[in-house]
């Protein structure tokens, strides 16, 4: 296969008018017409990358246009690459590029797109490698005898693409560039700090152990902002868990948490490690890296079953991580999921030889390579991602597949020494308790640190801007002051004051404008959601209690009862609601059940590897407090009518590419009846509901917590998966 590079002409000669410049414009390197050439109107070979092209400007894709291919090229591919200190990086994948195509505009996308290794999506992804020096990307054009056919079901990474083209590249050629990223520092720690950060622990003492996790926090270049402190058992690796790199950049699933500094974070790494009799799983963090930053498994939910990989629970796969690694977690608390690169690229020692992190059995942990630069062969690392090791006894690595780090820890370890990062406290009104991915995921999330030391994270969702903003406060050095407009609190402004420690003197959020309540509406805009009206009274005092996956409204006739409480765009949006009210036999209950859809199609987490039909579920019970006796409950007796179905052929959840209304991807849409609320309403017509097994809808978040009657039935359409949204009907009848 012939290699061309395009060059970069030493010296610019201007004899004529052609041959001179615009000040605005980088020179472009003199090709021989007959080379393959891949060049740029915004950068050379051997020049600097622009920053608009990178994280720390508008993260879209560069002009790039190419010249001098084989007379029989059939197709093109195109891959951007960074040969990193832990594997090879890749930025953007691209294929069957048509051979008719010689260029490609700024933020365009020709041909097929494989995926990225930022966030493993189908789409460019720009680069953002941290750290001192300038970093090399690569960008490379290969010129194709045939066109490309991979299955449907096939991953299309890197390494893929460069296997199918091997023995079809007629002629390749690259451009070279390169960059140096500025970084937001996190503040050294002063010898105060420090102080207070190991105030806890024992006097310090010297040992082989202690000096070597202190050195490799020390040849890493960390000494500044981490302290390492060691008593007889245990070295402490105390820092805030704020890394000294880029944030939260290449979030889509976004649980609306922002980075906050924990101040005392000590990490306790077990001096004289030993291999346990059992692998332990921890639902918190298995280690930390060099940089203080804690280190968790993969998933985004309670402890693993380490022999089953679950792509439904992992952080890199749903979107939940940024370009480094990590995202902020329930405690606003920055934590890494999978290998954290960006802190990589900020050592001084970023070699395959560096120890990165320590597990807290004692262990340490290793990048994507063998300390001595050979490549781990598949099958090698066991079920918690480690290997023998001659020095240590054993080490853990990264790796570019699940689980991609420690995934459970193989030494001894005392469970109830290991710390955890508390939320923030001081939420009495819980504006910051219960925030949540929203369905669908958001877009162009941004972390920014002003001069003044406040941060602010803003994202757009659904076309709405969001974000939220804090700065330490007046109070406490360890209590910050908060403004927020968040998805999960349905865009109100709120604002409060929250501790790390100590409790503000004022607790209390404030609503800091009162937002008007958008009606929740149907597909065509005829179903709208009043708000609860609460002068439904009557002689009998009720109490309805109900569960939904994913959401309800119940009225009494045409009087909005209640409303689901959690927004249906919320991830993970099931919960269970009650209310007490008072009503007069007969009673005629009215419910509007919806599962999520990310759009027509039927399906969720469109263009995500676990791209799905959702599926509902729906239980209710309705109790008279005056004799405790329940006197009506879902069941199979209900009338219920499907308004949305989809998709109508489910091989569309399989489609790579699916598109609402074409192909398998047909729905079924309707109105609901203008009258459908009022008590004489006709529903002989529709169907009755369908009785679902709890193994079928798998009910949790609340489910648990109501004392469901034995009569009581989880209900829904007769299709879990398919029938998105529905209006149900009752009457109850006063008990004899």
């Amino acid at each position: 296969m012939k290699n061309t590079r395009t060059f970069l002409l030493g010296t610019v000669c201007c004899f004529t008018l052609s041959a001179c410049y615009d000040d605005n414009s980088q020179s472009q390197p003199q090709t021989n017409p007959n080379e393959f050439v891949l060049s740029s109107s915004q950068m050379v070979d051997g020049g600097n990358l622009p920053i608009t092209y990178t994280c720390d400007g508008d993260s879209v894709s560069p002009p790039l246009s190419w010249s001098g291919a084989p007379q029989d090229t059939k197709s093109y591919a195109l891959i951007i690459d960074h040969n990193s200190p832990d594997g090879v990086h890749w930025y953007w994948t691209l294929y069957n590029i048509n051979a008719d195509t010689t260029q490609i505009k700024s933020a365009e996308t020709v041909g097929q797109t494989g995926s990225n290794s930022v966030n493993d999506l189908n789409a460019y992804a720009a680069p953002c490698s941290k750290g001192p020096g300038s970093k090399t990307y690569t960008y490379t054009v290969y010129a194709l005898s045939a066109s490309v056919d991979f299955n449907d079901k096939t991953k299309i990474d890197r390494a893929t693409l460069l296997a199918a083209i091997k023995d079809i590249t007629l002629d390749s050629a690259e451009m070279n560039v390169s960059y140096t990223q500025s970084s937001e520092s996190a503040a050294p720690l002063n010898n105060d700090q420090k102080s207070s950060m190991t105030s806890k622990i024992a006097a310090n003492v010297d040992s082989p152990r202690c000096e070597l996790i202190k050195g490799s926090v020390d040849k890493a270049g960390f000494e500044q902002s981490v302290a390492v402190t060691c008593d007889e058992n245990y070295a402490y690796i105390a820092s805030s868990t704020y890394p000294d790199h880029e944030l939260m950049t290449g979030i889509t699933g976004t649980n609306e948490q922002i980075p906050v500094p924990a101040k005392g974070f000590a990490a306790p790494i077990k001096l004289a490690p030993k291999k346990a009799q059992a692998i332990t799983t921890i639902d918190a963090a298995v280690g930390v890296a060099v940089n203080g930053v804690p280190i968790y498994d993969y998933s985004s939910q309670g402890e693993l079953d380490v022999n089953n990989y679950d792509a439904k629970h992992d952080t890199l796969v749903l979107g939940q991580l940024d370009n480094c690694g990590g995202h902020a977690g329930r405690g606003d608390d920055y934590h890494y999921h999978v290998s954290p690169t960006c802190m990589i690229d900020t050592m001084k020692n970023p070699t395959s030889a560096a120890i990165i992190g320590w597990a807290y059995d004692g262990y340490p942990l290793y990048g994507n390579q063998n300390p001595d630069g050979s490549t781990i062969k598949t099958g090698e690392l066991d079920v918690c991602n480690g290997q023998a090791d001659d020095t240590y006894g054993y080490r853990y690595q990264t790796s570019v597949t699940p689980p991609y780090i420690i995934q459970c820890l193989v030494g001894e370890v005392d469970t109830s020494k290991l710390p955890r990062v508390a939320p923030l406290s001081g939420d009495t009104q819980k504006i910051r308790a219960d925030l949540r991915p929203p369905r669908g995921g958001v877009e162009n999330l941004t972390y920014t640190v002003a001069e003044d030391g406040s941060r602010t994270m803003t994202y757009s969702y659904q076309g709405e801007e969001y974000y939220t903003t804090y700065s330490g406060s007046a109070e406490d050095d360890s209590c910050y002051d908060f403004k927020q407009k968040t998805i999960s609190n349905g865009g109100k402004v709120q604002a409060g004051t929250f501790c790390r420690d100590a409790q503000p003197s004022d607790p209390k959020p404030r609503d800091l404008k009162q937002r008007e309540p958008k009606p929740a509406v149907n597909e065509h805009k005829s179903m709208t959601i009043s708000e609860p009206n609460l002068t439904i009274t009557g002689e009998h005092k009720l109490k309805l209690e109900a569960w939904a996956d994913n959401w309800f409204a119940a009225y009494i006739g045409e009087e909005l009862l209640i409303e689901d409480s959690v927004s249906i765009t919320t991830e993970r949006s099931f919960n269970a609601e009650s209310i007490a009210f008072s009503a007069d036999y007969p009673i005629q209950l009215n419910l509007i059940l919806k599962d999520f859809k990310q759009n027509d199609s039927g399906l969720e987490y469109i263009g995500a590897r676990n791209q799905q039909m959702g599926d509902g579920g729906f239980i209710l019970q309705i109790t008279d407090t005056d004799t405790n006796k329940v006197v009506a409950v879902s069941n199979n007796s209900w009338k219920c009518e499907v308004l949305h179905r989809a998709p109508l052929d489910k091989s569309c959840e399989g489609e790579s590419n699916p598109i609402a209304g074409e192909g398998a991807c047909t729905f079924m849409s309707k109105e609901a009846p203008a009258n459908w609320l009022q008590s004489n309403f006709d529903d002989s017509s529709w169907p009755n509901a369908t009785e679902h097994s709890v193994a079928s809808v798998g009910p949790k978040d609340g489910y648990d917590e109501i004392n469901w009657d034995e009569n009581a039935q989880l209900i829904w359409g007769e299709d879990l998966e398919t029938d998105n949204t529905l209006i149900c009907r009752t009457t109850i009848e006063q008990p004899s």
